[in-house]
């Protein structure tokens, strides 16, 4: 048992080293301001646009459909097979200049499409093998501290990968700067699988049904507990997923050159390292209720921000940078209070993780593919719309900020129904931690 436990534990050091290349992967490549830039840059509209980020978390429906299979296969072996196949794909957008310059600009875009489609398969695929593995390989009573110090530690790697990626974007010219960018994440995305490898569990379950399984899957959605959560997740989702057009937003309203539009990536980086392990610390202590409930009314401060903006300003980048700041800084608690809740509180045994894990995942992508339709739908029919008043303008991307305002609110009156991992309250854990500072001094 004691070898099993040091295994367990040597694992998460190797989970944590393979998330750091990972994130540097994904800042670098087909996440983030950078890719959303490179694809303005091919001067695709920004419906279109809407349409391609969709296909990421689109493609997450596939999960209960093949949850058995990953299963029967093993979710390590899974999850191993596609992170590499998805690192391969990515690295074929490095042959997007022969591809414009013998076949032109529509070609280009083709192909793009068509390698984004084939990688946001792969990580669906992916990641369906992934929660239930990390369900096992992460104990319990260290899920917050780990979920923190990841964080924390990626959050790092991730700060150096866009000082990187800035710096490259700003000097250079044309996409051949982006394409220097994408191969050092490639080469990052490949170091992180091998990492990856060396993280015990997920073996294949034999002797179980690989096919899908109705009576099997639908299991989870007896669980009333269950169905607020999904509420409040998709909810909060929708409304955070259409800040994806922010790069634009900043490019094109607020006249900011695309190296510092990237270089803000790092203030919500920063917050993240901040305050993530004190995210994990309460997490930990008083539970994911109350967490993810202050860290969605401290988000609910950025999109009033943004939609109150005084975009004529000649001081509006202090501004700008503390909206991502702020956002930085209250997303550890979302995510730490979200895996608290599913993992700890909802799910009580790991020969149903796959199903919850599954259906979790099917209805984020869904959701989460849902919100850059509609926002670059609204953005495309909305392009001329505008309103101007005394102190602020009111267009298309006000509109995506206002939804999103209203959405985290709707999230937090969800979340409250949600059975919570811990009976303490909100309202306990704020004087609860009041107390212990005021006693310190």
């Amino acid at each position: 048992m004691d070898h099993e436990i040091k295994q367990k534990i040597k694992g998460l050091y190797w989970a944590i080293a393979s998330e750091v290349f990972n994130t540097v992967f994904c800042y670098l490549t087909v996440f983030g301001s950078i890719f959303l830039l490179f694809l303005n840059r091919l001067s695709i509209p920004e419906n279109r646009i809407g349409i391609l980020l969709s296909f990421f978390p689109f493609c997450g429906i596939i999960a209960p459909f093949i949850s058995g299979y990953v299963e029967y296969l093993g979710t390590k072996k899974v999850f191993l097979f596609c992170w590499f196949a998805r690192k391969t794909v990515a690295s074929l957008l490095l042959l997007l200049p022969k591809i414009i310059y013998n076949f032109g600009s529509e070609a280009g875009i083709f192909y793009v499409t068509t390698i984004i489609m084939v990688f946001a398969l792969l990580r669906a695929a992916g990641e369906t093998a992934y929660y239930p593995w990390a369900k096992e390989f992460v104990p319990d009573n260290l899920r917050g501290k780990f979920t923190a110090i990841g964080g924390i530690i990626t959050g790092t790697a991730g700060l150096g990968a866009i000082f990187f990626a800035s710096k490259i974007v700003g000097e250079g010219s044309g996409i051949e700067a982006y394409m220097k960018v994408i191969s050092a994440g490639c080469v990052s995305g490949f170091i992180s699988v091998f990492f990856m490898s060396l993280v015990p569990g997920g073996k294949p379950v034999r002797g179980k049904k690989t096919t899908f399984d109705i009576f099997r899957i639908s299991e989870p959605f007896r669980d009333k507990n269950f169905h607020y959560f999904l509420y409040a997740i998709g909810l909060a989702l929708f409304g955070f997923s259409m800040m994806a057009f922010l790069p634009i937003f900043l490019k094109e309203k607020l006249n900011f050159i695309p190296g510092n539009v990237i270089i803000l990536d790092n203030a919500t980086i920063a917050g993240f390292i901040l305050t993530g392990f004190l995210w994990g610390y309460i997490g930990d202590r008083f539970g994911g209720r109350p967490v993810i409930i202050t860290s969605l009314a401290l988000y609910s401060i950025v999109p009033a921000g943004w939609l109150f903006l005084f975009r004529d300003s000649f001081s509006i980048f202090p501004v700008v940078l503390f909206l991502y700041l702020l956002s930085g800084l209250s997303q550890p608690g979302r995510t730490v209070g979200i895996y608290r809740i599913l993992y700890s509180g909802i799910i009580k045994d790991n020969n149903t993780a796959i199903f919850y894990t599954s259906i979790y995942y099917a209805w984020i992508g869904f959701i989460g593919g849902l919100a850059p339709l509609f926002a670059g739908h609204i953005l495309k029919i909305l392009s001329n719309f505008q309103i101007k008043f005394s102190f602020f303008t009111f267009d298309a991307y006000s509109i995506l900020f206002l939804i999103n305002l209203f959405f985290h609110f709707a999230a937090i009156f969800f979340i409250r129904k949600v059975r919570a991992d811990k009976q303490i309250t909100t309202r306990e854990m704020v004087f609860s931690i009041a107390r212990n500072v005021f006693e310190r001094k």
